[in-house]
């Protein structure tokens, strides 16, 4: 891995979904957006967006050739979408769809693509996280033309040992790859936090805010999953698979946090890392 970009996951962020209020996030918008077009302008041929599962059973892959071979053996049932898939926010009351379409191959042609893309339009939904990533990629300009693309769903109750193992398999590709990664924050920052108020929130978001500041991946990887469990935090698990990504390499790591801010109740974030 040699960049990631950290980005939040709620469905307000797609202006449709926020109405007359869609003006109060225009900077967490604009700071996700700058955040994604450094992403998608890095030397690399492998985008792997990391995401949280939606509450309840684990999703199927989009189609039976979803089924990642390139999942570790620690965690079998984590799906993983390849494109071409389409993501819709309808099942969130917002009219929005957004289609992420395969890169081109010469095997991709003809019937053989065909079938592929009715596949990945069958109904099968792809997790809120996942969505807003292709959201946020399709809106900065990802049209398959460059990039494979890998979505994974990490379940929200993983342990930080199987995160830190499955982001040490990823980072053992030898080709230069980059991340989405997606997540909130707490969701308890006041009385009208849809966890209402723990007085744990605030200093806990803080402690990330300056982890993706700082680009320290030991500080990520040392969250403790039932603390984050009891605060709502939508992002532990994939901030973790991404440690454990970024550990395995060799380079250091600087970071830049774009935004910050917890305006619903909700702490999201937005940075960005790099190999120095």
């Amino acid at each position: 891995m040699i960049h990631a970009a950290f980005c939040p996951q709620p469905p307000v962020i797609v202006p449709e979904g926020a109405g007359r209020a869609a003006g109060e996030l225009d900077a967490l918008r604009a700071a996700a957006d700058t955040a994604v077009r450094e992403l998608l302008a890095c030397p690399v041929d492998r985008i792997v967006v990391i995401g949280g599962q939606d509450p309840g059973p684990a999703q199927a892959p989009a189609s039976a050739a979803d089924a990642a071979p390139t999942l570790p053996t620690s965690s079998p049932a984590w799906p993983v979408y390849r494109p071409p898939v389409r993501a819709s926010f309808r099942p969130y009351g917002i009219p929005a769809d957004v289609d992420l379409p395969a890169r081109p191959t010469r095997a991709a042609t003809g019937s053989a693509a065909a079938t592929g893309s009715a596949a990945a339009r069958s109904g099968r939904r792809l997790p809120l996280s996942l969505t807003v990533a292709a959201w946020l990629l399709a809106r900065n300009g990802f049209d398959g033309g460059r990039h494979t693309i890998e979505l994974v769903a990490v379940p929200d109750e993983a342990s930080a040992a199987d995160c830190r193992r499955f982001g040490q398999h990823l980072a053992a590709d030898p080709t230069a790859w980059a991340a989405l990664v997606m997540g909130d924050g707490s969701a308890c920052r006041g009385a009208a936090a849809p966890g209402y108020h723990d007085e744990r929130a605030e200093p806990f978001d803080d402690r990330v805010g300056t982890a993706l500041a700082g680009a320290d991946h030991r500080a990520l990887a040392a969250l403790d999953p039932q603390v984050a469990a009891e605060l709502r935090v939508a992002g532990r698990a994939a901030w973790q698979v991404t440690a454990g990504a970024a550990a395995g390499s060799t380079a250091g790591w600087a970071g830049r946090l774009h935004w910050y801010a917890a305006p619903y109740g909700v702490a999201y974030f937005v940075a960005s890392w790099q190999h120095t």
